[in-house]
């Protein structure tokens, strides 16, 4: 995992150590944890990708593959999403596009060698 002060540049180093792995022929996932679901948009030339947890409120059975994006290089990319800024709590969510993750086995299925988790600067709580 990345984590850090926000505004430091933790998702630029993620999304850098991502493509580095993934140009060296490693399957890699980066996941997303913030919020503001940004982490692998410039993995994705600017293009954001629908969140987890904003599918879930969508819809009542959400399958992993319904949030992975490709991104440079065939890297998997997922965004975890959360409340509205004041809302509720960012580490909650994180752990709910997790499990969904877990239960389903996807990390299993896809024969990951990495998986890189670019966590948001201030989880306070259940992350």
């Amino acid at each position: 995992a990345i984590y850090g002060k926000g505004g430091i540049g933790k998702s630029t180093t993620t999304s850098n150590i991502s493509a580095a792995l993934a140009e060296m022929g490693y399957k890699v996932m980066q996941f997303g944890c913030d919020p503001k679901s940004d982490s692998t948009n410039t993995l994705r030339n600017g293009k954001y990708i629908p969140t987890v947890l904003d599918t879930l409120r969508e819809k009542s059975t959400v399958k992993a593959t319904d949030v992975i994006y490709e991104g440079f290089q065939g890297i998997y990319c997922v965004e975890a999403g959360g409340p509205a800024p004041g809302v509720g709590c960012a580490g909650r969510g994180i752990i709910t596009a997790v499990e969904l993750f877990k239960q389903q086995k996807t990390f299993e299925e896809l024969d990951l060698d990495y998986v890189i988790y670019d966590v948001l600067g201030d989880v306070v709580c259940g992350g």
